[in-house]
């Protein structure tokens, strides 16, 4: 890698800075949680372990800021977010209370188990190659290869090892279908209530239309045997409502410019980074000092050396 690429774990010719930068896609954000929390021991989990319940916003704010830093900041600040993330949910780590699907009473959970670090990406990775079609354009098969090659970088960095993400896109794309179709998704006491502070967070009542909305957006994005699962109603002239504002969609926000498009944070932590790439640049150039950007040899197969704390636990 040259010095003038060092951009963090992406960068500006990526396919995810592309996909990851387009503030819409954050519409898709319940609908990737409640896939999560459909599979019982990531809802036990969340709801013995966070405070979803009790801060649903501000819990969501800090899961996004963190996102935000691995996906736009430096190598140093991807880092930095990565430890804050696995330290959080070092201790997460208990037994199921009921029997669930495929689960019976007393099976153990840990936020470390692969099983469910896999759950969890795959459902963001999914969620985000869902939205960005439908809400901006289309995706080559290319792109969409790359975006996934891509995000089995910040995985690692997570917890998630290599050998147990599914070797394409495609091949990940089909294993969210079968966890959909299957039992290992069930609905339990805690999912259904995770759901509700999901779907209806507590704000002023003067933007509660504004959820009612939200609640179908997000139907409208979730496969039907989940929101079977939630109890959540939809039928042909909902689905043609959606279809028809998100071709409204399409034909608008490609033609905004990208200031509109995009968030301050995202638009700071963009600047930031090419900034801190620019001058570590020229102080290459002007010391001939080579910049180290070779790979650690870490059994991760991470592009940067893993400090301490750093994919060693779940996020």
């Amino acid at each position: 890698m040259k010095p003038s690429q060092n951009f963090g774990y992406y960068g500006p010719g990526s396919v995810t800075w592309k996909v990851a930068r387009e503030a819409v896609i954050m519409l898709g954000g319940s609908r990737a949680v409640l896939m999560q929390l459909a599979h019982p021991l990531v809802a036990m989990g969340v709801s013995a372990h966070s405070s979803y319940m009790t801060d649903p916003l501000g819990r969501a704010e800090r899961t996004f800021v963190l996102g935000e830093l691995l996906t736009f900041g430096s190598v140093e600040k991807a880092h930095k977010a990565a430890r804050t993330i696995n330290r959080l949910h070092f201790h997460v780590h208990g037994t199921l209370p009921i029997d669930a699907g495929a689960f019976d009473r007393g099976t153990c959970y840990d936020a470390r188990n692969q099983e469910l670090l896999l759950w969890v990406h795959a459902t963001l990775i999914d969620t985000l190659l869902l939205c960005y079609p439908l809400f901006i354009g289309p995706l080559t098969a290319a792109e969409q290869e790359a975006y996934y090659q891509e995000s089995k970088g910040i995985a690692c960095l997570l917890g998630l090892q290599p050998e147990n993400m599914p070797r394409t896109v495609n091949d990940l794309q089909q294993y969210v279908n079968d966890m959909v179709h299957s039992n290992r998704l069930a609905a339990t006491p805690q999912a259904r209530q995770l759901a509700r502070q999901v779907l209806f967070p507590p704000i002023p009542t003067i933007y509660r239309p504004l959820m009612h909305l939200h609640l179908q957006l997000t139907c409208a994005l979730l496969p039907q045997p989940v929101r079977e699962i939630y109890g959540l109603e939809w039928d042909m002239l909902r689905q043609h409502i959606f279809d028809l504002s998100a071709r409204g969609m399409r034909a608008i926000i490609p033609h905004l410019p990208m200031h509109l498009r995009e968030l301050p944070i995202t638009r700071r932590l963009i600047h930031e980074t090419v900034s801190e790439n620019d001058v570590k640049y020229a102080r290459h150039i002007l010391h001939h000092s080579p910049l180290d950007s070779k790979p650690s040899g870490h059994n991760c197969r991470c592009r940067y050396p893993l400090p301490e704390g750093v994919g060693e636990c779940f996020a």
